[in-house]
């Protein structure tokens, strides 16, 4: 499901045209009344996020691809030529997945971090941790997890 997919299946809501997903969402949640942070509201974010994601970078993780535009939009280059390479690459990249997307979105540069705990500290802190279920069925989205809790 693309991101305009999930959005349409909320036949009310309109998106707007160079808005963040995040400020969507937003608009959205509210229109629904979800509380933010509750159950309904993290896992509707989650799948919003997630098919956005799927979007940009495909869902074949055998697709070297996929990879080697998630390397370009977060910095790395030259891009490797192997998804062997793209990976072992990608393990050194400290990026929050919420951000990734929206700055894809909006045509911005991502923020990258320079340490594991500096991500870890943001992604705690804004409540931007991307759901680890859906994260470990994507091959693409696996490559940028990081411990969150009890390490």
């Amino acid at each position: 499901m693309s991101s305009k997919g999930f959005f349409s299946s909320f036949r009310e809501f309109e998106r707007e045209p160079g808005a963040s997903l995040t400020e969507e969402f937003e608009r959205l949640a509210i229109s629904r009344n979800w509380k933010v942070g509750g159950k309904k509201y993290r896992k509707n974010r989650g799948k919003c996020f997630a098919s956005e994601f799927d979007r940009l970078y495909g869902t074949d993780g055998s697709k070297i691809a996929g990879w080697q535009r998630l390397c370009l939009d977060v910095g790395i280059d030259p891009c490797p030529g192997s998804i062997t390479a793209c990976r072992k690459a990608l393990k050194a990249v400290n990026v929050n997945i919420y951000d990734l997307v929206d700055a894809r979105a909006r045509s911005t540069e991502v923020r990258l971090f320079p340490s594991k705990a500096a991500l870890r500290d943001y992604s705690i802190g804004e409540d931007k941790i991307f759901p680890k279920k859906a994260a470990k069925k994507d091959g693409f989205l696996h490559g940028l997890l990081i411990h969150m809790f009890g390490r």
